[in-house]
């Protein structure tokens, strides 16, 4: 049996890639292939009813390639808005160094200031429920190109990324119909779109990190 070195293996992958990846964002195109997901439901607890719906999650499967472009597009992008300045400091979801802890830390220290200041806080909790599948698109990009700057080839890269996504449901080994899904969003857009929250009362104004399991 002959056996294949896979350091040897990887550098041609790891060209292939890259060719791949700067082709997509040069032509301002993401692969239809890439768009298309897989769900599987899986049971949230042991124990649960398996014949309640609701006691599944839906757990989503993309090809790997399409995961990896997305990585090296959030990262490329947050760098665009760490270096600008572009995101607010209150903001501690989908930030590195940022997390819930830090969060709380910031309100606590609010809190505790205007109290030694003899003022009157309020806490006001919004919780955005399935806030990934409420975001509109056109008015996304519309912020994307107006408050944070993005033109040409990377704006239209975002409205292919964003268009034609479909998935099918795995279930007992077997596919369903293919399902075309108006809206999808990744962490990172919604980064994007809660912004604003901020601007409202820029001091007291925190958006946390949340599960969505």
């Amino acid at each position: 049996m002959r056996y294949i070195n896979l350091r040897y293996l990887l550098t041609y992958l790891l060209t292939f890639m890259a060719l791949l990846f700067n082709k997509s964002l040069a032509s301002c195109c993401f692969p239809s292939e890439f768009k298309h997901a897989v769900v599987r439901p899986l049971l949230k607890k042991s124990g649960l009813d398996v014949c309640d719906m609701k006691n599944y999650k839906p757990v989503s499967n993309l090809p790997l390639l399409s995961k990896l472009l997305e990585k090296v597009v959030q990262s490329r992008f947050q760098e665009f808005l760490d270096s600008n300045d572009l995101m607010p400091e209150t903001q501690s979801a989908y930030r590195r160094g940022h997390s819930t802890e830090t969060a709380v830390t910031k309100v606590q220290n609010d809190l505790l200031t205007a109290a030694d200041e003899g003022q009157i806080s309020a806490l006001c909790l919004l919780d955005l429920t399935a806030a990934f599948d409420t975001v509109d698109h056109e008015l996304l990009l519309l912020r994307l190109e107006r408050q944070f700057g993005l033109r040409g080839v990377a704006l239209q890269w975002f409205r292919y990324y964003l268009s034609g996504r479909a998935f099918q449901v795995m279930h007992d080994g077997r596919l369903s119909a293919i399902v075309h899904v108006p809206e999808y969003l990744r962490t990172t857009r919604l980064s994007s779109w809660v912004h604003d929250c901020s601007l409202c009362t820029p001091r007291t104004s925190h958006t946390m990190p949340t599960s969505t399991a």
